[in-house]
């Protein structure tokens, strides 16, 4: 409540004006006109006053070169890109999954979902929900292991891409029928403004970019009949008019607001020739920028405080940027040297294995889902495209490739432009994200990232979790100790909380506290941590980095929390030293969490090895005592896995101090 009262008069406007009076509208007033609109009536808000005939005749003629790419795109030498980029063998591998109804959805196995699918049904629990208002649906469904993810990651329709790219191999036209099937049975089934496929305006804003990827991939094909372009071009325009009227606006606006924005850029820039068309663009790109002062810090670092939903983030602004310049919007210096900051910070939280660290939610989501089995922790795709977008070789070298997600941003001229920039043989360094509040240390063959930083949303929680000062220490070729990860939403609630929890990260708990109390799945009461840096210094020998926080000055006996990792980069060992510092005696447990298949054994109370694929390490303490349990890692929503959690144990008077060295001993043969 405190947070809203900060808010100035315009804010509650706008919040008013999105989230109550528009919706308003819509359901009494704007939806019913807008199921009843005539094919005649469409065409002339498109401005035209031709047959249906000629009026889809001149929409092909017009949208040619709006986006990313086009038929025309189809040459052999882009072709042979793609195909150096992913196997034939492979894209028709994923395109008969799509014919045949074969999904792999947010960690499910390849599922098949019948002749029809069933677009209401989460398939990996059996719950379907009511074709009705989403107000009137219980999204959520809290009560029961439901996740409302699956039907909206059907329905986001990433399988265009997967059909498309076989099209264009082949130009068989059953790919085209099966676009066209899908699009025309989703339609049916999903009437405008009803369903859970209509519940948040992030999804019809991501569905329509897809759908309008799949438009560029079958727009040419002689077995599509022109009936279906006139009600295809239609239901594009709903979608946009259906975004503007539920934005997803708030007072800590996030991903799902920037989503509603590209959306309808996106949208904006198929039917520019409009005048709706004109002013969604016009709408879009201010707020685009708007939302990048907003989201990110000036390092470059999102305010949600996740490298998994960095990678969202990105994706989201680099998409809209590269449109735009294709369209010659030109958006502000500003905004092209935050988002070249964003690239930065992935460039240096990428591990040299192309890994990374998983601070934060993850629940995989993506605008463009290109390739159907990429790994979802490898962000060397985000760095192809920046290093064309902003002519970086650093950004190059760290990418390893040309990447596929390039090549249908740029087309050829991207791949020549990548193969120009020279070769850079440096390796990034250590470097401090101090308002976003990651500190990456860096040395050959080790990888350090530490969380210095508030929790994440400017003090709502959102997608951070209470993992101040918590690190994830990658070495020798292998992720070591690792952030527990997400797993989880809705479908399991008490998973949800367990790894966004301060025990499933790799620092102390105070008499068995969270730093952070939770208020239902994605907020926080409040953020009390107030993290300090007291000393960041980087050599080519050492990388010392030392902060607090104050969470646990709510304690009845307050206490603060002082951690300093130290990093020989010759050794590769690591040095913590925590200090506890206040009044009373409290129970302390430090704790690290080891990727799976680590083994780990307690050689005496206060020493331990864990043996990994590529060498064995001591962790030794000065105080307390070791106990090892089975614990849950999750690298990808909805797949868990079991690793090794060792806990240190200290009950003590405070001040005091408790010192660890990790270190490595000898590499395995």
């Amino acid at each position: 409540m405190v947070r809203l009262l900060l808010k100035s008069p315009s804010y509650y406007w706008k919040l008013g004006e999105n989230r109550i009076l528009r919706p308003i509208a819509w359901k009494h007033w704007l939806r019913t006109r807008l199921v009843g609109l005539k094919d005649e009536k469409f065409i002339g808000l498109c401005g035209s006053k031709e047959s249906a005939s000629n009026f889809v005749e001149s929409m092909h003629e017009q949208l040619r070169l709006r986006f990313l790419f086009h038929p025309r795109n189809q040459k052999d030498f882009f072709l042979n890109l793609l195909t150096k980029t992913q196997s034939e063998e492979l894209i028709l591998s994923d395109a008969q999954d799509a014919l045949d109804n074969n999904f792999d959805t947010l960690g499910s196995g390849k599922v098949h979902l019948g002749e029809k699918i069933n677009w209401h049904r989460d398939f990996k629990s059996g719950k379907v929900w009511d074709v009705k208002m989403p107000s009137h649906l219980d999204i959520m469904d809290l009560k029961n292991p439901t996740d409302v993810k699956v039907p909206w990651e059907l329905s986001r329709f990433h399988q265009v891409w997967w059909l498309g790219k076989a099209y264009w191999l082949t130009r068989d036209e059953k790919y085209a029928q099966k676009f066209v099937q899908l699009v025309d049975d989703w339609i049916e089934k999903n009437p405008l403004g009803l369903g859970v496929n209509w519940a948040v305006a992030m999804e019809v804003a991501i569905r329509a970019s897809n759908w309008i990827a799949g438009y560029y991939f079958f727009c040419e094909s002689k077995s599509i009949p022109e009936q279906f372009w006139l009600k295809f071009f239609k239901n594009l325009y709903l979608h946009g008019v259906f975004i503007k009227y539920h934005l997803e606006y708030s007072w800590r606006s996030g991903n799902h607001f920037l989503s509603d924005i590209v959306g309808l850029i996106v949208l904006g820039i198929f039917f520019r020739h409009t005048r709706f068309g004109k002013s969604w663009i016009s709408w879009g790109t201010k707020n685009l920028e708007n939302e990048m002062e907003a989201q990110v810090f000036a390092d470059g670092v999102d305010f949600e405080k996740s490298t998994s939903y960095q990678r969202l983030v990105i994706e989201l602004f680099y998409t809209a940027t590269i449109l735009c310049s294709k369209n010659n919007v030109r958006l502000a210096p500003s905004f092209m040297k935050r988002l070249e900051n964003m690239f930065e910070f992935v460039y240096y939280y990428l591990r040299p294995d192309g890994s990374i660290p998983l601070f934060g939610d993850a629940d995989d989501g993506r605008l463009f889902r290109f390739i159907v089995d990429n790994d979802i922790n490898d962000h060397r795709h985000v760095l192809s495209v920046g290093a064309i977008l902003f002519g970086r070789a650093d950004f190059k070298n760290a990418a390893g490739k040309f990447h596929q997600d390039a090549l249908w941003l740029f087309g050829g001229e991207g791949f020549e432009k990548h193969q120009m920039l020279k070769a850079e043989i440096k390796e990034p360094g250590s470097k401090a994200f101090p308002e976003g509040g990651f500190y990456i240390m860096r040395g050959k063959d080790v990888h350090v990232m530490a969380d210095a930083g508030d929790i994440g949303m400017g003090g709502m929680g959102g997608h951070g979790h209470n993992d101040t000062l918590s690190f994830e220490y990658w070495v020798n070729g292998e992720p070591l100790i690792v952030d527990s990860g997400t797993y989880a939403y809705t479908f399991d609630v008490a998973m949800r909380q367990d790894l966004r929890s301060t025990k499933s990260h790799n620092t102390i708990v105070v008499d068995g506290k969270e730093i952070a109390t939770f208020v239902g799945l994605w907020m926080i009461l409040k953020d009390s941590t107030n993290p300090q840096v007291l000393e960041w210094k980087v050599s080519d020998q050492q990388d010392v980095f030392e902060a607090q926080h104050h969470a646990y000055d709510t304690l009845p006996s307050p206490v603060i929390h002082r951690r300093r990792i130290e990093l020989d980069k010759r050794t590769r060992i690591m040095k913590l030293s925590d200090v506890l510092d206040g009044s009373g005696t409290h129970l302390l447990e430090s704790y690290l969490h080891f990727y799976p298949g680590v083994q780990v054994r307690i050689a005496n109370p206060r020493e331990a090895v864990a043996i990994g694929r590529h060498g064995r390490y001591t962790i030794k303490a000065d105080v307390g005592e070791f106990s090892q349990t089975e614990s849950w890692f999750s690298r990808t929503y909805g797949v868990r896995e079991r690793n090794v959690t060792l806990k240190l144990t200290v009950t003590t008077k405070v001040p005091a101090r408790i010192q660890m060295e990790i270190g490595h001993l000898v590499a395995d043969a």
